[in-house]
């Protein structure tokens, strides 16, 4: 089982901290796309038209992809996951 983690605003957007995806390893983009063919909320939360929006970005074990380009990158349940909206700010 693959845990994908949620930071706000997909906490509050969602009503759940994490999600589960029940698949042992796989390419980071099926697990997404179970995880959003599973999940109305999310897949509302974050795609754009049908596709996954280029706002959203996946943290896995401290190294940030591109949620709508997440590349080859294989992961498994021991691996961290976290889906978050980057923010910027400041001055």
């Amino acid at each position: 089982m693959i845990t994908l983690k949620l930071l706000p605003p997909l906490t509050r957007l969602v009503g759940a901290k994490a999600i589960q995806v029940d698949v042992d390893r796989a390419p980071l983009n099926a697990v997404l796309e179970r995880a959003l063919s599973e999940n109305e909320k999310l897949r509302t939360a974050v795609t754009d038209q049908g596709e996954l929006s280029n706002e959203y970005a996946c943290v896995v074990n401290g190294r940030r992809y591109n949620m709508s380009e997440p590349g080859d990158l294989v992961v498994g349940s021991a691996d961290e996951i976290t889906i978050l909206l980057p923010i910027a700010g400041g001055s």
